[in-house]
């Protein structure tokens, strides 16, 4: 059982809906519009996946993500994001989830960038409340050829809080507090039909004791359907050494989206 520092029991849930809302309101704004002069420097995605089914078998699982990136890239690039993911089966909750993410990159095209960073999450299957995962740190690029191809390495020290979803009776810890290193490495590349490829590895082990660990891997292609429509296709793997209490290791995921670039 890892040392913890322990908290105020209640759930705060303030920091998991506020970047979500924050992104709305930016969305809704009249400054995240083509301005009359000078160039666009707003960049906004929506991605939209449903499934379901009827019959011998009921479900339904609905997946929708937003994002807002203002791009000074010269100067500085601030990105926020949200995420819901939310399915019913035969009258049962299969997924629920969510998370909202806000980023600022100082010099994002030099070779060395600084950047901090907060992402607010909860995931009720997984029996976590609420998470927060802030921090700051320095990326590397290592690679850059043209726009096409892009390497980086980062590292950045990260606060982990996580707040956790108790059956009556147990003895676990409600509230853990721990600091992480987080190291990152990243590949972009563009092929020449247009389509996209991407892999984000993150490892984050405990300052004090590397068995706490969590490894993150995602990969997404994305290929164009129409000017600002887009198919895309995701893969995430997530292990956790000390997972939430009553959930498992490992997760993976799978999903096809429709991203719409406004």
């Amino acid at each position: 059982m890892r040392p913890n520092c322990r908290c105020p029991s209640h759930p705060n849930r303030w920091h998991v809906a506020l970047p979500v809302l924050l992104l709305g309101l930016l969305l809704s704004s009249p400054g995240s519009t083509r301005g009359q002069e000078g160039p666009d420097r707003w960049r906004s995605d929506l991605e939209f996946g449903f499934t379901g089914a009827s019959g011998n078998t009921s479900f339904s699982i609905l997946t929708a993500a937003a994002s807002l990136a203002r791009l000074e890239r010269e100067i500085y690039e601030l990105d926020i994001s949200g995420r819901l993911r939310w399915g019913q089966s035969d009258g049962q909750t299969i997924a629920e989830d969510m998370q909202g993410t806000v980023k600022f990159d100082w010099k994002p095209q030099a070779a060395f960038s600084p950047f901090v960073f907060a992402t607010g999450s909860r995931d009720v299957i997984r029996n976590l409340d609420a998470r927060l995962l802030a921090g700051g740190g320095a990326k590397w690029t290592f690679l850059q050829r043209s726009e096409r191809t892009k390497m980086s390495v980062s590292l950045a020290a990260v606060l982990d809080h996580e707040n956790y979803r108790l059956e009556s009776g147990s003895t676990a810890d409600e509230v853990i507090s721990v600091e992480r290193w987080s190291w990152r490495a990243k590949f972009d590349h563009e092929f020449s039909t247009g389509a996209t490829f991407q892999h984000v590895s993150f490892w984050m082990p405990r300052m004090t004791n590397r068995v706490d660990y969590i490894v993150d891997v995602s990969n997404s292609l994305s290929t164009r359907l129409l000017s600002n429509l887009s198919l895309v296709i995701t893969h995430s793997y997530i292990h956790e050494a000390f997972p939430p209490p009553g959930a498992v290791r490992d997760d993976q995921r799978l999903g096809v989206v429709f991203r719409v670039s406004l």
